[in-house]
């Protein structure tokens, strides 16, 4: 059994197929400490005063991120911010309720999770922590990516994200049925949790969306996975900085002008959403789109207070 006949059955049949033999996703009081899960709280508290669906929940995040003096370089962190909270969500009914509980159980649950990014087997490791984690890709990517690509030697760019969501499930065939299963003689524990599996496809796609059309070659592919790891320790220690009050986070500083732009749109979308519910205004749109466009008189506004600056 190779691994292209695997991704010859559609994302969602996986997912279905496989979430009872494979979703690690342990209870609440096994996956996250008291500790984690009380400091969240605490945290959530202060901007979500009331039960909200989950993009109202992410918009007041984003603007207690925004405006909070304890989070250091927000202008390039809550973005980051933004995003963990995102993907944790995205399975999420868009009608759900959350108080601060239950937003940091879906929260937590997923940072805890995504730790174990550098862990999918075969594909690398991960040392250290903090601004002294690093990951280095294994050299048995490529080999696994070609032989799962024979008799071709490229994919479609589009196909990377499903493959990438394959190979992460398949977890060296240690969560198939046995009487599917035997040609396989791996035996372990899982090393990580399906919500892994679908963040990877989840940066993949976007990824993906980045790229364009057109193929990927073996090296590419691997490249978008050791991305994901370095992406995904980045958001999720920018989380820790947010929610828990972490010191040090290895979050980059881009030079880039684009960002000091989007921190006073931040802001001023923060003042904006505040006078809104102040005047029990209904929300029109959820505000957490990262790359929402700026209009003229937001842009007046963002230029007006960097100037200031």
């Amino acid at each position: 059994m190779k691994l292209f006949t695997i991704l010859a059955v559609p994302s969602t049949a996986l997912a279905a197929s496989w979430s009872s033999l494979f979703h690690l996703q342990t209870n609440e009081a096994e996956a996250v400490s008291a500790a984690d899960m009380n400091g969240c709280v605490a945290n959530v508290e202060d901007f979500l005063t009331k039960p909200a669906t989950k993009h109202t929940a992410i918009e007041k995040a984003m603007d207690h991120c925004a405006l909070s003096k304890k989070v250091d370089d927000k202008n390039f962190v809550c973005p980051h911010y933004r995003e963990i909270l995102n993907v944790a969500f995205h399975r999420e009914p868009t009608d759900r309720l959350f108080d601060a509980r239950s937003f940091c159980s879906v929260a937590e649950t997923f940072v805890h999770d995504l730790r174990s990014a550098s862990k999918v087997p075969n594909m690398g490791k991960g040392q250290g922590e903090g601004e002294g984690f690093q990951f280095e890709l294994s050299k048995e990517c490529k080999p696994i990516v070609l032989n799962s690509l024979k008799p071709q030697t490229k994919m479609p760019a589009r196909s990377a994200p499903d493959f990438w969501y394959a190979l992460c499930m398949n977890q060296d065939c240690a969560h198939f049925l046995p009487s599917r299963t035997r040609w396989c003689r791996h035996n372990h524990q899982p090393t990580h949790t399906s919500s892994v599996c679908e963040a990877v496809r989840i940066f993949a796609h976007d990824e993906v969306q980045v790229l364009g059309a057109g193929e990927m070659d073996a090296d590419q592919v691997c490249e978008m996975f050791d991305e994901f790891v370095e992406d995904s320790h980045i958001n999720v220690e920018a989380y820790l900085h947010v929610v828990h009050g972490k010191v040090a986070h290895p979050v980059p500083s881009p030079m880039n002008p684009k960002r000091a732009l989007d921190s006073a749109k931040m802001k001023n979308e923060a003042a904006m959403h505040g006078i809104r519910d102040a005047a029990g205004a209904k929300p029109e749109k959820s505000g957490v789109e990262v790359n929402a466009p700026l209009g003229a008189a937001s842009v007046l506004v963002a230029l007006a207070g960097l100037m200031r600056a």
